[in-house]
């Protein structure tokens, strides 16, 4: 390809578009990391109802969605830098917004939601960047992998955040990092590819998803919300192990960094094996990780469970972004795909506080090993008689 991200020879890392990308991924986690903390403290602090609380905790991953939809607009006629410092300086602002509204549902869903608007853009931009750059698998993998490193310490510290000013305390803290995240995205912006003008991005085809391509982006959020159902109430399951909330988000933290190298593993397996029999794998082990930990009777059963259902999920992130861009040499359907996929945990957390409510938190096991059946049969559709190569 010699699109107008390539028309200058680039080296293999792009090491602005890397640390930029990584800001983007660590935005998703962000959110992921803030999500089983806040739907407990909503329920118990703000007297939110279980489906109410895995609303308002859902509702960045649904603004995610919608920033898809704007993706095409900021990349013909805004620019990638101008546009991630926008989103990125929003961000910080939505958050700490959300400290002071936290009490009002209302406003924190319509604060959660521009939260999820500003954080998917960031997603989608970048992924689209990486998609046409060199090596992209390994790529998705590294700034997947920043992600669930830094997602390992932004758990614990939410926690802690929490226990010292329940959900202000707790919002401030993303405030704090988003702004620390702005920095990181101005100091690169100079390093960042930026598609301006008539150029080949912009006369390329009409975009159009192919039913192979559909499937993998379904297959893609089903997964996400499936394997997110026990993610959602994981701090709600230590909790009624006895864990505080400074020891489950300090245990769940140690978890997060070991699995993070699933990231990068994952990456490779995409460019090695292609995606078929490393994604059939990873859900079958999501399946078996998670009925281990939801029905857990001890801390320790609980954790060791924990260990592969969340490797699983960190194992086929980068794989499925790979394989999502596959699809269109001009990085559109990943940059599209991206917020979508991540917009799986949204569903999962609606999800989970429903079936919570009226099933209680062993359905969650049982809804996810139906959900990886699912995802599989989606697989096999969405990679038949098509050779895993980029274009």
């Amino acid at each position: 390809m010699n699109g107008a991200v390539r028309s200058v020879a680039r080296p293999r890392y792009d090491l602005p578009l890397l640390a930029a990308g990584s800001v983007a991924f660590s935005v998703s986690t962000m959110f992921s990391s803030m999500k089983p903390v806040l739907i407990a403290r909503f329920v118990e602090q703000a007297h939110y109802s279980s489906s109410l609380a895995g609303l308002s905790a859902a509702m960045p991953f649904i603004g995610g969605i919608a920033s898809s939809f704007l993706m095409p607009w900021l990349f013909r006629h805004v620019g990638a830098r101008s546009a991630m410092m926008m989103f990125a300086a929003g961000l910080a602002l939505c958050e700490a917004c959300n400290a002071l509204i936290f009490a009002v549902p209302a406003l924190i869903l319509l604060g959660q939601f521009l939260a999820g608007i500003c954080g998917g853009a960031l997603m989608g931009m970048a992924s689209r960047l990486i998609a046409v750059s060199e090596r992209s698998e390994q790529s998705f993998g590294i700034v997947d992998m920043v992600g669930v490193l830094a997602m390992s310490f932004m758990i614990a510290g939410f926690g802690s955040a929490v226990e010292w000013d329940g959900l202000r305390g707790g919002f401030s803290a993303a405030a704090i990092l988003c702004a620390l995240f702005a920095v990181i995205v101005q100091l690169c912006r100079s390093g960042l590819p930026e598609p301006h003008g008539p150029t080949e991005l912009e006369r390329a085809p009409p975009f159009t998803i192919s039913w192979r391509a559909g499937a993998i982006v379904a297959m893609g959020v089903l997964f996400v919300t499936f394997s997110g159902l026990g993610f959602a109430f994981m701090i709600t399951v230590a909790r009624n192990l006895g864990m505080t909330y400074d020891e489950a988000s300090s245990a769940i933290g140690v978890v997060l960094f070991v699995s993070a190298s699933g990231c990068l593993i994952g990456g490779w397996c995409a460019a090695k094996f292609g995606p078929k029999f490393p994604l059939i794998a990873a859900f079958a082990v999501c399946a078996l990780g998670w009925y281990t930990a939801l029905n857990a009777s001890s801390q320790w059963s609980f954790l060791l469970g924990l260990v592969p259902a969340v490797f699983a999920l960190q194992f086929c992130f980068p794989v499925l972004l790979t394989l999502a861009g596959s699809f269109d040499s001009e990085g559109r359907l990943a940059a599209i795909a991206a917020p979508i996929i991540v917009s799986g945990f949204a569903w999962a957390a609606i999800l989970a506080g429903l079936l919570v409510d009226y099933q209680g938190i062993g359905a969650l096991a049982v809804a996810n090993a139906a959900g990886m059946v699912v995802c599989t049969i989606l697989v096999l559709a969405g990679t038949s008689e098509r050779a895993f190569q980029k274009p």
